[in-house]
């Protein structure tokens, strides 16, 4: 509620007669991260102001608003926002706490959060770029499988109640393999978006995933958010790390997976270029329960890619006869077509 209650008094109208400011942050939109990042992306920064600690008087929504604005340092530092206005009735202070909630909640309802582990401490997650979410429709498989996939996520959102009732722990893994540029990635951003659930990113060599610290990143998973592991096979051989920077045992990782600390409903998807490579523990029944096959595109798949740069069917069953059995990924087909076609609609 804080955040969204400070970004919604910096924008709001009334606040053009205050007089002092602090510069919060120097940022560009709602996919800031940080000066750094904003430089590195190339990005130009600006100068966003915020009211200044102290008590200012202010007409807001026709009513006299005292905002008093604390900073206090120490061990950490700790903010205080106080709202006081005239009158016995709460109810015009609720109505902007719930504007600013509401205001918050429309800018980032269609947008897509991803959130890696914090890197500071590594027990919970950080958001690391707010991002447009995907239509499923943009992702160009095999006839079917998305369209399946996602009922079988919704039957699974869907059946908590029933998991509950047979005694089996709400939860659920899948595990989509093949070979690179077959759109795994894309297909999870494609379903979380469908879903309008978030995306936290595991990497099984970050610095902050140990033993000890991934049951406590499991059990913090934000609420609406599933969880990717892309890449598994590059973590472990023979159930050894795979290389220095791994510091996670395998079988912390399997005892984290199982963990009672886990959080219910959490939906997990792993990503791998090599199936052959995954221990067969990994990938059993209760820890994966579905695995989808993302393989090159076959005719229909090229046909509808081709639509989807150029709507002439004509010349797409041609285009998709000439190169069925190249053994293609759709990545390396799109890539074709954007050349050919360019990023102008037709």
């Amino acid at each position: 509620l804080f955040p969204a209650l400070v970004e919604h008094m910096d924008q709001h109208p009334g606040l053009a007669g205050v007089n002092q400011f602090t510069a919060r942050s120097v940022r560009r939109g709602t996919e800031h991260q940080s000066l750094a990042e904003d430089l590195r992306a190339g990005q130009p920064p600006r100068a966003f102001l915020s009211p200044g600690e102290g008590v200012h008087i202010l007409r807001v929504d026709g009513r006299w608003l005292w905002l008093r604005r604390e900073l206090q340092v120490g061990q950490s530092v700790f903010e205080r926002l106080s709202l006081s206005t005239l009158g016995r009735s709460p109810r015009y202070l609720q109505d902007l706490l719930q504007a600013a909630i509401d205001a918050r909640a429309a800018r980032e309802t269609d947008r897509l959060s991803v959130y890696l582990p914090n890197p500071f401490h590594g027990g919970d997650w950080m958001r690391a770029r707010l991002g447009w979410r995907r239509p499923l429709a943009s992702v160009v498989l095999k006839a079917g499988q998305a369209e399946a996939l996602l009922a079988d996520l919704r039957r699974f959102l869907a059946s908590r109640e029933r998991y509950a009732e047979l005694g089996i722990p709400w939860r659920r893994g899948y595990l989509l393999y093949g070979p690179p540029g077959t759109g795994k990635t894309s297909l999870v951003t494609a379903l979380a978006s469908e879903l309008h659930l978030n995306v936290c990113t595991l990497s099984l060599a970050s610095p902050v995933v140990t033993d000890e610290k991934i049951h406590t990143l499991l059990a913090a998973v934000p609420q609406r958010a599933l969880l990717l592991i892309e890449d598994v096979d590059a973590f472990f051989r023979e159930r050894e790390a795979a290389h220095a920077q791994v510091r996670l045992s395998f079988s912390g990782f399997l005892n984290a997976l199982d963990g009672v600390a886990t959080q219910e409903g959490t939906l997990l998807f792993m990503t791998t270029n090599h199936l052959e490579r995954l221990d067969p523990a990994l990938i059993r029944a209760g820890r994966i329960d579905e695995q989808v096959e993302l393989g090159h595109a076959d005719e229909d798949q090229l046909r509808r890619l081709y639509l989807k740069f150029h709507p002439d069917p004509a010349a797409a069953a041609v285009f998709a006869r000439e190169r069925a059995g190249q053994a293609l990924s759709p990545a390396a087909v799109q890539g074709e077509l954007m050349k050919r076609f360019g990023t102008d609609p037709v």
